[in-house]
């Protein structure tokens, strides 16, 4: 008898200690599992912070690089831009200034007289060899510009209807101004939109000076139209 209540003890205790390990593993796994889903969701919330910052960065770099080469918008922006072919800078050396910087900058040192960033508008003198230039804006419904240039020297007067596109300059006078000619004058006006046109007249073959006014060409819906 007494035997066998030791051996009932026995197998009630050992029934405790097996239920108390298979607790304690339950616990253990329980604990493993939760720590691993809170370190993968800081894992991932880290990776997919990582990638949005990227993004972030690429995206500024886009913006910048956007507004770096962005199409010229004031005046001063044309002027920059424009090439020997339209506007000789005397004193531009090209294998030793690029883009005639230097020299662009001296001229305007010098020379500028006008520079109406409201109006579109810009004026700068001339001496000798060197030319005398305006410039005026005429804004297109499509938000880009007709750049209008004069200049104008000790020979003659000569006259440009350009526009600044991917990063090249196009004369388009002959599409854009009614009976286009070289024989003529077109004076830029600083203010308003009408340009007045002046008949060119030739005293020598090489040498021309302003003769009578002919007619206006007004600035409109975006076109130049003549006025009667």
């Amino acid at each position: 008898m007494k035997w066998l209540m030791v051996l009932i003890l026995g197998c009630l205790s050992f029934n405790a200690c097996a239920g108390t390990v298979t607790q304690t593993v339950n616990q253990t796994d329980g604990g493993k599992s939760s720590g691993a889903k809170v370190e993968s969701n800081i894992n991932a919330a880290t990776v997919n912070s990582a990638e949005n910052e990227a993004e972030k960065i690429e995206s500024n770099k886009s913006e910048t690089a956007e507004s770096q080469t962005g199409q010229p918008r004031t005046v001063r922006d044309f002027f920059n831009l424009l090439p020997q072919k339209y506007f000789l800078l005397e004193g531009c050396e090209p294998q030793k200034d690029k883009n005639c910087d230097k020299a662009r900058k001296e001229y305007v040192k010098r020379y500028l007289e006008i520079e109406d960033t409201a109006n579109g508008y810009w004026k700068s003198g001339c001496d000798g060899a060197q030319s005398c230039l305006q410039m005026a804006l005429f804004k297109r419904p499509d938000a880009t510009y007709i750049v209008a240039v004069h200049t104008l020297n000790e020979m003659e007067e000569t006259n440009y209807f350009l526009i600044y596109k991917n990063g090249k300059w196009f004369d388009i006078s002959a599409q854009v101004i009614p009976e286009f000619s070289g024989k003529n004058i077109y004076e830029l006006p600083q203010k308003g939109t009408t340009i007045e046109v002046f008949k060119k007249n030739f005293p020598e073959p090489s040498y021309s000076e302003r003769g009578a006014k002919i007619y206006d060409l007004e600035w409109k819906n975006g076109k130049f139209t003549r006025q009667k």
